[in-house]
């Protein structure tokens, strides 16, 4: 047909629109996969592409916000958020701000095409903030006095994984067993407390019994003196928890919470000795690093190989302090178990520094020379410059070949 009436034009220039538009859509979301796919090769980051959209997320919800506020939200090593920022920066798809990450007008139009973006705001509870509880007048005051108490920690051990929880955390960690019901009346096992949870939880005076055992003999002794001062009569005992627990420590208890390493061979060590306190059956709190999706996995598969329920897990419950590689936070889960079992212990190497060993190099903030811990010094704690400046920043890491 020769002629085309007047509708048949408008049809046919709505038809060219619209075709013109789905190409500008395939050549924009081929584009930004390209960008995601190279970044996550770059990066090499371990949970892929989820993750690059769950930073993307995170700013489009919450900018202008800091890589910190970014690792805490997405639950990532703070190294890998920084250099996600810097290539979306590079990208333009991000720029700097004073206050943090923000979208270039660009990277907001890009974002919201290809991830359909459009949620402005978080629908978090603003009071709870995810974690369920909020304190009462009573965990109030727990907070304030463990608050001074926890300033008196003797500094970390970062060979056996020691990295100390806030005191806000540790008496949230006290309301929520509270709240739960698993304080009253109960008798509570702590498999290693260097972050002295058990302080707010014995001030809570709900519990029939607190233990606290644990290899550092210095945090024990500041347990002890702390317990004594407030009446708080926690009991204390020195274990190296690759030995199985003392008889006089195992079936006694209905409670245990564990903070272990951050290996999973650490982290089933741990359990198997809240196994043993447990007997048969109880509830286990544990507190473990948010890790890539195949390490996740099998802690889920060991949580119930060892007959545990996952009854709850809260994302960014727990805030350390100066743990910048694992985002400063950490999950909490509520297992509750029945005919319990344990499982082969593999191996008796169970921290960071055994299973994952590394060098890394500090420069001194104030001369700029260059030092390696991981070798003949093992821990950034012992580090002191020739200049007597005493603050370092990592500058690379690399894997210690054997």
């Amino acid at each position: 047909m020769n002629v085309i009436g007047k509708m048949g034009k408008r049809n046919t220039q709505k038809a060219k629109k619209n075709m013109k538009e789905n190409v500008d859509d395939s050549a924009s979301n081929k584009e930004f996969k390209i960008l995601i796919r190279r970044i996550v090769q770059k990066t090499k980051i371990a949970e892929g592409e989820l993750a690059i959209y769950d930073i993307l997320r995170c700013i489009y919800r919450n900018q202008p916000i800091s890589t910190k506020k970014i690792g805490q939200y997405t639950k990532l090593p703070l190294p890998i958020v920084s250099k996600v920022r810097t290539m979306l920066e590079g990208d333009k798809v991000l720029k700097r701000d004073d206050r943090g990450a923000i979208y270039t007008k660009e990277g907001l139009t890009f974002v919201e095409k290809n991830l359909g973006l459009s949620l402005k705001n978080d629908l978090k509870c603003p009071l709870c903030k995810g974690k369920t509880i909020v304190f009462d007048e009573k965990f109030e005051k727990i907070y304030k006095r463990h608050k001074e108490i926890a300033k008196q920690r003797p500094a970390v051990n970062t060979l056996i994984d020691q990295s100390f929880a806030t005191p806000e955390t540790a008496t949230y960690r006290a309301t929520i067993m509270a709240d739960r019901g698993d304080l009253e009346g109960k008798r509570v096992l702590f498999v290693g407390d260097d972050d002295l949870t058990s302080i707010p939880v014995a001030m809570s005076g709900l519990c029939k019994e607190v233990v606290v055992a644990d290899i550092d003999e210095r945090l024990l002794d500041m347990i002890k003196y702390f317990s004594k001062q407030n009446k708080l009569h926690i009991k204390t005992v020195k274990q190296d928890f690759r030995n199985s627990l003392p008889k006089n420590l195992t079936d006694k208890f209905d409670v245990v919470f564990t903070d272990p390493p951050y290996t999973l061979e650490g982290v089933k060590l741990f359990m198997n000795r809240g196994i043993e306190a447990l007997g048969s059956e109880g509830v286990l709190y544990l507190a473990v690093s948010h890790k890539p999706i195949d390490e996740h996995i099998q802690l889920q598969k060991n949580i119930l190989s060892m007959n545990f329920l996952i009854a709850e897990m809260l994302p960014g419950f727990n805030f350390y302090e100066g743990t910048e590689i694992i985002g400063n936070t950490t999950f909490l889960a509520r297992l509750v178990g029945k005919n319990l079992v344990k499982l082969e212990e593999k191996s008796d190497k169970i921290y960071t520094g055994q299973v994952k060993p590394v060098l890394r190099y500090y420069k001194c903030q104030k001369c700029g020379k260059i030092y390696e811990v991981g070798g003949k010094i093992k821990r950034i704690e012992d580090l002191s410059c020739d200049c007597k400046g005493n603050k370092f920043y990592m500058i690379k890491r690399s894997k210690l070949r054997d």
